[in-house]
């Protein structure tokens, strides 16, 4: 069997890996450098969520598409039967993180328990929508009333996706997940 980074598979989990942690170092510096960054670190969140998903629907067996609308239509890879491993881990992360936000006692706003998944699912969707909606907001002008997700939130959920996809490919393989959640 072929090492799992000399996969296309592989290519396209190392390379969202990549964009998740510019997306990371964004998202921090936001702090600093204000809203200037909060486009920037949804592009690279968008990228990196499209070349997650890409990864996993090739490495259980799927085709992709490679151009044009489809083939950046995150909210429809996201939905897929191959993907169910990248949205479990995503949930399973985005629970771990909201608990560890409750026990720091530094986010007074977490999202409460049961709203987990309901909301990184939402976050993912809008996400997508910018990704590759209409006028394809992230990429060009758009209207400045255009919502978008919380980005420490969702960059840091899909950062540990995509680790956990680099570490532990073996787990996103459909005869091997069992769900998560």
């Amino acid at each position: 069997m072929r090492n799992f980074h000399d996969t296309e598979g592989g290519a396209f989990a190392s390379l969202a890996k990549e964009h998740f942690e510019g997306a990371l170092v964004l998202d921090a510096a936001q702090g600093k450098r204000g809203k200037i960054l909060f486009r920037p670190t949804l592009f690279l969140a968008g990228q990196g969520l499209e070349l997650m998903l890409k990864a996993c629907t090739v490495w259980n067996g799927e085709p992709i598409k490679r151009s044009g609308p489809a083939g950046h239509d995150i909210n429809g890879m996201w939905g897929s039967d191959a993907c169910e491993p990248v949205r479990g881990h995503t949930f399973v992360n985005a629970l771990r993180l909201a608990s560890e936000y409750r026990d720091s006692g530094q986010h007074p706003d977490v999202i409460a328990e049961e709203d987990v998944i309901p909301t990184i699912d939402e976050y993912v969707r809008a996400l997508g929508k910018l990704h590759s909606g209409g006028g394809y907001p992230l990429r060009y002008p758009a209207d400045p009333n255009t919502m978008a997700p919380n980005t420490p939130f969702l960059v840091r959920s899909l950062w540990a996706t995509a680790d956990d996809f680099v570490k532990r490919p073996s787990d996103f393989k459909l005869d091997h997940f069992k769900g998560l959640v």
